[in-house]
């Protein structure tokens, strides 16, 4: 027989090295994915725990006996007090804004929502006593409580969870 190989060898050949090819690199392209995907992980891990933690302080610092007794001060005038709690809410709304990156939109939008109806809250009292003292105002919206501020607490809770 001849040293040289025949058209039918290379071509086994050939198919078998295509086979090889289409058969080993998706399991090696796998197998990069895998440890990518490990190492974000190790990496985007400690900062969604982190944004978690930051949005859940900022949900119960939005607790209006929370909120009120942080910023309301003796001689304050009502519209003084008003403008504080909201400056405030909105404050630390905005200092939090980046941790949405690592929330679901769903967890978002309640935190977002707990937020809008604090607002709305605070807004609504201090306009349905326009003539109240800020010592009286405080009082009362102490008292009072935002049911989505538990809601949104809920959510992340079970988002978290989910890590």
């Amino acid at each position: 027989m001849n040293d040289v190989m025949s058209p039918m060898t290379w071509i086994i050949l050939a198919i078998t090295v295509i086979l090889a090819v289409i058969l080993f690199f998706p399991k090696l392209r796998n197998m990069f994915n895998t440890s990518e995907t490990a190492n974000n992980n190790k990496i985007v891990a400690p900062l969604k725990v982190q944004a978690y933690e930051r949005l859940l302080l900022y949900l119960e610092r939005m607790r209006f006996s929370v909120l009120v007794k942080r910023v309301f001060m003796p001689g304050m005038t009502s519209s003084d007090l008003q403008f504080a709690l909201i400056q405030n809410v909105q404050d630390e709304f905005e200092h939090n804004l980046a941790q949405r990156l690592y929330v679901n939109e769903g967890t978002w939008f309640g935190i977002n929502k707990a937020k809008d109806e604090t607002l709305q809250i605070i807004n609504s009292e201090f306009g349905e006593n326009p003539d109240a003292d800020s010592a009286t105002m405080a009082q009362k919206l102490a008292s009072m409580t935002n049911p989505l501020i538990d809601r949104a607490i809920l959510v992340i809770k079970k988002e978290f969870n989910t890590l």
